[in-house]
């Protein structure tokens, strides 16, 4: 790969940036140039790290001609309208989840994507390119389990003070999209929607807490139950419950029951081999009828590891070479269309369906 893009960040008061940094070191198509943070003061001390140019305001960034990707790390009300300045300014955009703060916002990026067919517009779902993940969608896809008929996931994270220390203030806002289902929760969506191919039609929420400090709007606990078109049925318990002794602050489980076998995995957050329980009733002499798969995946330093850098890797390709990102704003969409079916559940106290733009 001959092209280097050069990419800017917009938004330090976020976890990601400083946790995201390593994997630039694994990643020569892409050539950091820039950061930008209205909070002039937090910039200067976030740049002794990164050591790039620094910006206070975003469309200074925005008018540079050489930068090819913006990369918005940003209170999540303010995520749509920087990614309609970026696609006006011929900037390709990676957002990260959720990518907006409420539907209304995430169809503003919607109708930027339209405008601006040329923009590549995506957001890190890199659970989809982890080496688990490519296992378990060739199993599924080719029907070893049968029909999936049901799924569940859990992805519970450390307490809510972790926002506090990382200068991320606005997590803590109902307002803000800081819940734990519509921050965390769309990781799920987005996977379980993504390996069957069918989109989520209702859904049923109920949120616990909060409890203790600091002062938020937001659940800690959230449950939902979905429905999907084809009839499989789902399940997520998404929160920011975990205490601060629980191992690598990351309790993760994904479970798919099929008609003829299931699909249990454990991700393996502090380590590189993953263990993914296959099982296949009336298998072939040939195939094995109860696999205990062991996955390995490359060492790689910073957020998410390898498969984040695969993810970016994907999203410089589809850049390079004019092609849809793996992640499309549709798919970013229809993971958001889902959360606002749980938020309008907790309230209504029954399922909601979901409003499909």
């Amino acid at each position: 790969m001959d092209r280097v893009l050069n990419i800017a960040f917009i938004g330090l008061h976020h976890q990601h940036p400083r946790w995201y940094w390593p994997l630039w070191n694994y990643l020569p198509m892409y050539r950091p140039v820039a950061v930008c943070e209205r909070d002039e003061a937090f910039l200067h001390s976030e740049n002794e790290l990164y050591q790039l140019d620094t910006y206070d305001e975003v469309d200074a960034v925005l008018e540079r001609d050489d930068v090819d990707v913006v990369m918005i790390w940003e209170q999540h009300s303010l995520m749509p309208g920087m990614v309609e300045k970026a696609a006006k300014a011929g900037k390709h955009v990676i957002v990260e989840k959720p990518c907006a703060a409420d539907l209304e916002g995430i169809r503003v990026i919607e109708r930027v994507a339209k405008e601006y067919p040329d923009v590549k517009i995506s957001s890190p779902y890199c659970w989809r390119t982890h080496r688990g993940s490519e296992l378990i969608k060739q199993v599924v896809d080719r029907g070893d389990i049968g029909d999936v008929v049901a799924v569940e996931a859990r992805l519970n994270a450390g307490g809510a003070m972790r926002y506090v220390r990382d200068h991320a203030m606005w997590m803590l806002s109902a307002e803000e999209g800081g819940g734990p289902m519509w921050n965390l929760g769309v990781h799920w969506i987005d996977y379980f929607q993504w390996l069957l191919g069918e989109r989520v039609k209702e859904v049923c929420g109920q949120i616990g807490g909060p409890i203790g400090e600091p002062f938020r709007d937001i659940e800690d606990q959230a449950q939902s139950l979905l429905r999907f078109e084809n009839g499989c049925v789902g399940v997520l318990d998404i929160s920011y419950g975990l205490t601060e002794s629980h191992p690598g602050k990351r309790d993760i489980y994904v479970s798919i029951r099929g008609t003829r076998g299931a699909v249990q995995w454990s991700p393996a957050w502090q380590s590189l081999d993953d263990n993914i329980l296959i099982v296949r009733d009336g298998a072939s002499d040939e195939v094995k009828q109860v696999e205990k798969a062991v996955v390995t995946s490359e060492a790689v330093e910073g957020y998410c590891g390898e498969m984040a850098k695969s993810w970016l890797e994907g999203f410089a390709l589809s850049v390079i070479h004019d092609e849809n990102p793996m992640v499309t704003v549709s798919d970013m969409v229809a993971a958001i269309e889902v959360v606002d079916a749980f938020k309008r559940s907790v309230t209504s106290k029954q399922f909601e369906r979901v409003v499909a733009g």
